[in-house]
């Protein structure tokens, strides 16, 4: 009894790959979303549509993936919620612990940064409301807005030496 319980309240379909869990199906490919979609799919998930939090996500959840170009746009992904986290936390609308997240948390944290996103890395766009998260993504690499620790190590090693 208690195990059906345990599948009655279960949120995501789970599956198995090579012998290990997986939240996301063998199939699954990211669907197309502007940069706001993203954020609320990083920080809240879809049940609807089986998308955890895609904050949750490790490397390993989306290797198996079908499509190949998966793990690239997690890592994209990635890098374009660690400057939203960064100028969140400018604005002190960041919240720390995941779980405290709700949509309305969201939206209040995604208005006070969306329009320093716009002005930053959106400014040639003729829809920026409208723009795909790899657009932006593009926009901030154009901008080298990306905290690049491999460089920066790098770059500190050969100042030392020269």
């Amino acid at each position: 009894m208690k195990s059906a319980e345990c599948v009655k309240k279960r949120k995501y379909l789970v599956g198995m790959h090579h012998r290990r869990m997986n939240v996301m199906p063998h199939s699954y490919v990211f669907p197309r979303m502007d940069p706001l979609i993203l954020t609320q799919n990083w920080l809240l998930g879809c049940v609807k549509r089986n998308i955890p939090p895609l904050a949750t996500l490790s490397s390993k959840d989306v290797l198996h993936l079908k499509s190949g170009n998966q793990q690239r746009n997690k890592n994209k992904m990635v890098c374009v919620m660690r400057v939203i986290k960064k100028e969140a936390r400018d604005k002190n609308v960041w919240i720390e612990k995941l779980a405290d997240w709700t949509p309305e948390k969201v939206m209040e944290m995604w208005d006070a940064v969306s329009p320093v996103l716009e002005a930053k890395y959106l400014r040639n766009v003729k829809r920026p409301k409208e723009a795909a998260w790899s657009n932006l993504f593009k926009k901030m690499s154009d901008a080298s807005a990306f905290d690049n620790r491999r460089k920066k190590r790098g770059k500190r090693q050969s100042d030392s030496l020269g």
